[in-house]
């Protein structure tokens, strides 16, 4: 009879310590990438993203013509019968060697560009992630989701309106929706 009733006191110990876990929990959620695309520094990395961008696109441009010009010259140098068969072999080495550069380039500005993206998007999203801390603590809130998967789907599919922080930490930041 003693076990029993020390069960009964345990079990509903439980459901006590369960239930005050489950209120003392708060989850919330923000829209980061509505938010990113409001903050000033975020508009401004993708201007600076975009030029830095458009300057590596042009040199590849450049490249490209260069290798465009070379495949020209040969064929007409070919068509024209000024072209032996040892000047068409080093002309296809050249014209390979152009591509393979050209490529190369193609990769490093890839990840130049990424780095640099890295290097800009840094302390932006720290700022995103202080203000989100401050408003979770601010509101009582012990997780915060990225309620997106950064291709604009939704990765919280149900939640109450009420647990959305995106308008708080909007505020914080001193976002202001047009």
């Amino acid at each position: 009879m003693k076990n029993l009733a020390l069960a009964v006191v345990l079990i509903l110990g439980l459901f006590g310590i369960s239930a005050n876990l489950e209120n003392d929990t708060k989850i919330g959620y923000v829209y980061m990438d509505l938010v990113l695309s409001k903050m000033p520094e975020a508009v401004e990395m993708n201007k600076i993203l975009e030029k830095y961008s458009a300057e590596k696109a042009a040199k590849l441009s450049k490249s490209s013509a260069i290798v465009e010009g070379k495949i020209e010259e040969m064929s007409k140098k070919e068509k024209a019968g000024e072209l032996t068969e040892a000047g068409r072999i080093i002309a296809e080495n050249e014209i390979a060697n152009l591509k393979m550069g050209l490529e190369k380039q193609t990769t490093i500005n890839e990840q130049e560009l990424y780095e640099k993206r890295v290097q800009l998007l840094t302390p932006i999203a720290k700022k995103l992630e202080a203000s989100m801390d401050k408003v979770a603590a601010k509101l009582g809130y012990k997780y915060v989701l990225n309620s997106s998967d950064g291709t604009g789907n939704s990765i919280v599919i149900v939640a109450p309106e009420a647990d959305d922080l995106t308008q708080e930490v909007m505020e914080d930041l001193e976002i202001r929706l047009d």
